[in-house]
């Protein structure tokens, strides 16, 4: 069925219902195939680490990290100098939470 519309002459007319399946039934067609890959493959590559419980031995390598936050305190300015004619908040002395991870609490 031809639709013209002045000098331009379109071939067929689109509904809305046509429309819709077009900006959101194939989107949503793309999507569902990528989620649906998504689950063919294994969740996580390589092997599953051993579940570790309290009691047993710990035979993993040490790793290093901090259970405390960055310490930023310390800080001496003088108003003049570093802030011009503001003055400079100070922060508070943070004393460090010290310790280790053992296990035992």
């Amino acid at each position: 069925m031809d639709c013209a519309v002045g000098p331009i002459v379109y071939r067929w007319i689109v509904s809305i219902l046509e429309t819709v399946l077009i900006f959101v039934g194939i989107p949503l067609v793309i999507y569902a195939v990528i989620a649906g890959l998504s689950f063919l493959g294994k969740p996580l590559p390589g092997e599953k680490p051993v579940h570790y419980s309290l009691p047993d031995t710990w035979t993993a390598d040490p790793v290093l990290w901090s259970a405390t936050d960055e310490v930023t305190g310390s800080g001496h300015h003088h108003a003049e100098s570093s802030h011009g004619d503001h003055a400079a908040i100070e922060s508070a002395r943070a004393d460090l939470i010290g310790g280790r991870a053992s296990g035992k609490f």
